[in-house]
C-alpha cells in the first residue's frame, strides 16, 4: 500500500471485538451485555457529542504536547496507543494505553492515561479523589505491561488544568477484577442471562436509570 492511499480510506464502522473494554472497567454489567448481545446502544444528544469532542481536542492536544517536550524532562516515548498483550489473562479483556514512557537516566517506565474531565471531576481529584474505576483501569494495563507504576493525567477541559496521580501496580486487585470480568463471561453472556440492574455507582447508568453521585461534567 502506498502511504498517501491511506487518507482516502473509507472510515471503518466500529465493530465489536466481543471483548470487555478496560475502558469499561467500573461501569454497569448488565449495559456491557445488553451492548455485547446488540440490544442497547446508548444514544447521546449533540450537546453531548460536542462536549465529546471538545474532550477529544484537548486529549490530543496533551499528548502532543507531551510528546513534544517530554525529552526535555529526560523521559522518552517507547510506544504510544498500544494494545495490550494477547495472554490467558486478556482473553475477555481488550484495552490500549495511552502511551509508555522511559525516564532516561533510570531505564524506569511509566505508564501515562490521559484522561480529559470537566470541572467536577477535575475539582475531586484536586481534592485527592480519584474515581476507583480510573484506578482500576489504570492497574490493569500496568498489570498486563508488567510495569510497576503509572500516571493518571488529568486534563482540565474548563481551564486547561492539569493534575497528575501516581499509581503503583496492585496486583491483588487486578486479578480481583480480572476475576470479576471473566466470572461475568462465564456466569451471564455464555450463558445468555442478563445481570440484574446496577445500582448506578458514581457516575450513574442510563441503560439501568439511575443518576451518578459525582454529578456531571
Amino acid at each position: 500500500m502506498v502511504l498517501k492511499e491511506i487518507f482516502d480510506m473509507e472510515w471503518e464502522t466500529h465493530k465489536s471485538s466481543g471483548k470487555f473494554s478496560i475502558s469499561g472497567v467500573g461501569g454497569c454489567w448488565r449495559q456491557k451485555y445488553l451492548e455485547l448481545k446488540g440490544l442497547y446502544k446508548k444514544k447521546y444528544d449533540q450537546k453531548t457529542l460536542r462536549t465529546f469532542a471538545i474532550g477529544d481536542a484537548f486529549h490530543r492536544l496533551a499528548m502532543k504536547t507531551f510528546f513534544e517536550k517530554s525529552r526535555q524532562a529526560q523521559y522518552s516515548i517507547v510506544s504510544s496507543e498500544i494494545n495490550i498483550p494477547e495472554v490467558e489473562e486478556t482473553k475477555n479483556i481488550s484495552g490500549r494505553t495511552d502511551c509508555i514512557i522511559s525516564h532516561m537516566p533510570t531505564g524506569e517506565m511509566f505508564i501515562v492515561d490521559f484522561k480529559s474531565c470537566g470541572s467536577w471531576t477535575f475539582k475531586k481529584v484536586k481534592e485527592g479523589e480519584v474515581a476507583q474505576n480510573y484506578i482500576d483501569q489504570l492497574n490493569l494495563y500496568l498489570h498486563f505491561f508488567k510495569i510497576k507504576k503509572g500516571y493518571l493525567l488529568f486534563i482540565s477541559k474548563d481551564k486547561g488544568e492539569i493534575e497528575e496521580v501516581l499509581i503503583e501496580h496492585d496486583e491483588k486487585r487486578a486479578k480481583e477484577v480480572i476475576k470479576e470480568i471473566d466470572d461475568f463471561y462465564e456466569n451471564y453472556v455464555t450463558k445468555n442471562i442478563e445481570p440484574p440492574k446496577c445500582e448506578g455507582r458514581q457516575f450513574g447508568c442510563d441503560c439501568c436509570g439511575y443518576s451518578g453521585s459525582w454529578g456531571s461534567d
